[in-house]
This record gives C-alpha cells, structure tokens and sequence, in this order.
C-alpha cells in the first residue's frame, strides 16, 4: 500500500470533508459516526471535486450535477445506473490524525 496523506481529526469535526492531493484524482476523507472514510474525490460521472459537495449524513452530493455517494462504501446512491462508484481507499485512526493510504489498483475494499 502507498500513503496518500494524513488529516488532523480537528479538521474533519461535525460534517468537514477535506481533500487530499494525491494526482490523478484525489481523495475525499470524513468521518462518519467517528469512523474515518476515504473515497476517490473526483466524481466519476464529470470529474467535479466531491469535496466541494453538500454532505447530507453518509452521502455526499457532486457539485456539478448532484450525484449521490454514499461516503462509507463509495456506491452511488442516486441516481441509479448512471455512473460507476467512487473507489474506496484505507483510512485509519492513528493517535490525533487520520491515516490514507491507497491499496492499489485492482484491490477492491469490502466493510467498513
């Protein structure tokens, strides 16, 4: 696995999503129910910043168009069918950050 990055918690506190620069795309990192989440942050349907998105609970919505991602699995919630899901990376808790690390490509990532 390669790191990405490492987020303060302090920065994802309440609803914060912060993006990690890591080119070609980048990554989304929240917290959801206090455990850390990372998804690919470019959406897949326009390539528009997740990040930059309205987050409503678990799911984010893209900016451009309002595609729905379910933050803890990637899966895109709405509307169905329309665009593939965001890729998952490995997020961990270690003392006061929160860890990215990219499992590589072909690796699929199952639970939370």
């Amino acid at each position: 696995m390669r790191l990405v990055g490492r987020v303060p918690r302090t920065r994802l506190a309440g609803n914060a999503m912060v993006r990690l620069v890591d080119p070609p795309f980048h990554v989304l990192v929240a917290l959801v129910e206090g455990s850390p989440f990372a998804i690919e942050d470019a959406c897949n349907h326009a390539g528009a910043s997740l990040s930059e998105g309205e987050r409503k609970g678990t799911c984010v919505a893209c900016p451009m168009h309002g595609y729905r991602f379910d933050l803890t699995t990637g899966e895109l919630v709405e509307p169905r069918g329309f665009c593939d899901n965001q890729r998952r990376l490995v997020a961990r808790i270690e003392g006061e950050e929160v860890v990215v690390w990219d499992p590589g490509a072909g690796v699929t990532l199952f639970g939370p």
